[in-house]
């Protein structure tokens, strides 16, 4: 579990980023390949959700 809150971290503060960057927009399929290579105990596509999941929370811009 532990992995896991690291990651949620890690995800956090690149959302913290993008806040700061508004409106610029982050491609969350690039963020998802970079943290898998940090965290791989989740694939990329687990990852990438949980992207989203945070991005759309905060109301912040993203492509895929």
């Amino acid at each position: 579990m532990i992995e896991d809150e690291k990651l949620m971290a890690e995800i956090k503060a690149q959302a913290e980023k993008a806040e700061e960057a508004r409106p610029e927009t982050i491609d969350v399929s690039v963020l998802a390949m970079t943290l898998g290579a940090e965290f791989p105990h989740r694939s990329v596509d687990e990852i990438k959700k949980k992207i989203i999941d945070v991005w759309r929370a905060n109301d912040l811009f993203y492509t895929e």
